[in-house]
């Protein structure tokens, strides 16, 4: 049980439908199409959507339109009063949500609603705004290694649990049963390539390895865990032993490396996903053929995000830029006036006039090209290529949740009449899992068990 069994590659599409944007899913046995008017969104044009029909849809989405069966009824699929059952979810070391965001679309394409029964992070703001947006109906901010009991035995291909799993609080236990979808995005910093002290050896690492304990103890049907590519670099292996504990828990597993821009969207972020789903299930669609499913012969350039054409979210915290050191003035008004995308070395800070150090930091993005991958340093020119590429600025928190997939409607406030600040905005946005990336994982983790109709396991409720 060492790969996923699902061996046919799906298909996606979008097509434009008189006044209707038109998405289709489909694999052997199993086809969804789900529609957005045009009239509802925002933005969004005929000749547009004839013109550029994958583009069109992600416009729409950004705009906040909500996809709805192609062939409705009297009640969408996805209302609550239709009997069709939801997408269950628990969101580990959730942030503010994002990857909820792409659960959600997969979820509204294959037409259904999300639940996230249960979000946990230790970051208590964090979980005001993913309430906020998903109506999450529990929210934790202990750790998820307290969550749940379990002993690895081992390490590697060899790795097992001593004894099942089990969540330690009664209310968590019968909130979380049989949930269709755990997903997580574990600490990464002891992971990434930008931490050159504790990289790879980092004991945050073995966080990772609460997630399949805390999937097995609660009966999951999938699970979905997101990390940068280099964890499978990582000293204490676990990737390997994750893997190895959910086969030996009943799950097949599929694991690789998902690219935003190679499905088209306007940002070069590149992240590892390792997927599980119940054998008895079927097992996920392997990673490899939800890359050739959804591939796009070219990316969205910056210029089709933030060159006005798509909606931003209208929160005044969200639509000013950051004020800028003199030094760092300076420095963005040379890159306009020799009409640069690299600062020269001489006019950087002597700390990075050695050409050694990371070549992109106080760089300007190009408009013709995908933005390179969103960090927590968007705001500041020194921590990567994050200058606006018309405008002597960095990006607002506003584009950068753009590039990032959250719709303008996304409100990012903890509560009605509190703003976040600009570390917090800079940390949530930054550390998001862009929604392409979590759609594409749910195509992997959920297909088709959701969309021919039924709960994989019989999980209806």
């Amino acid at each position: 049980m060492t790969e996923a069994v699902v061996e046919e590659v799906p298909a996606a599409s979008v097509r434009l439908d008189d006044d209707r944007l038109v998405r289709t899913l489909s694999g052997p046995g199993w086809t969804a199409s789900s529609a957005v008017d045009l009239r509802e969104a925002q933005g969004v044009t005929p000749a547009m959507a004839e013109s550029d029909p994958l583009g069109a849809w992600w416009r729409a989405f950004l705009s906040g339109a909500v996809p709805a069966p192609a062939t409705a009824s009297v009640l969408p699929a996805a209302d609550s009063r239709s009997g069709i059952p939801a997408v269950r979810s628990v969101d580990l070391f959730s942030g503010a949500g994002g990857l909820m965001v792409g659960v959600g679309q997969f979820a509204a394409e294959a037409g259904r609603r999300m639940v996230c029964e249960l979000a946990v992070d230790t970051d208590s703001d964090a979980l005001r705004v993913h309430a906020r947006n998903h109506r999450t109906r529990r929210t934790s901010t202990e750790s998820v290694t307290s969550l749940v009991d379990y002993r690895v035995r081992a390490s590697g291909a060899g790795a097992s649990f001593v004894y099942e799993p089990e969540l330690l609080d009664d209310d968590l236990r019968a909130a979380c049963a049989e949930v269709d979808l755990v997903a997580a995005g574990p600490p990464c910093q002891g992971h990434s390539n930008l931490n050159n002290h504790s990289r790879r050896s980092d004991r945050r690492n073995l966080l990772y390895l609460a997630v399949p304990a805390f999937a097995v103890a609660c009966g999951a049907g999938a699970v979905v865990i997101e990390n940068v590519t280099s964890v499978v670099h990582d000293e204490s292996q676990v990737v390997e032993t994750t893997r190895a504990l959910l086969e030996s828990s009943g799950y097949c597993v599929t694991d690789g490396v998902l690219s935003a821009d190679a499905m088209g969207w306007p940002q070069t972020r590149r992240r590892h996903f390792l997927v599980a789903r119940r054998a008895v299930d079927g097992g996920p669609v392997p990673i490899a053929a939800v890359n050739e499913a959804l591939g796009q012969p070219r990316a969205r350039t910056v210029g089709w995000a933030l060159g006005g054409g798509v909606e931003l979210s209208a929160d005044p915290a969200l639509r000013e830029p950051t004020a800028l050191t003199e030094a760092n003035r300076q420095r963005i008004q040379w890159l306009f006036e020799n009409d640069e995308h690299d600062l020269a070395l001489a006019e950087r800070p002597d700390c990075h006039q050695d050409g050694t150090s990371y070549g992109a930091v106080y760089g300007r993005m190009h408009a013709d090209r995908p933005a390179p991958t969103i960090t927590t340093g968007f705001t500041t020119p020194g921590r990567g290529r994050f200058v606006h590429p018309s405008e002597p600025r960095t990006l607002t928190p506003a584009e950068a949740a753009c590039l990032q997939g959250f719709p303008a409607t996304y409100c990012f406030r903890p509560e009605p009449q509190r703003p976040a600040s600009r570390s917090q905005l800079a940390k949530w946005i930054g550390d998001a899992v862009a929604m392409p990336l979590g759609y594409a994982a749910c195509l992997s983790a959920l297909a088709p068990g959701f969309i021919t109709g039924g709960c994989p396991g019989g999980r209806q409720r």
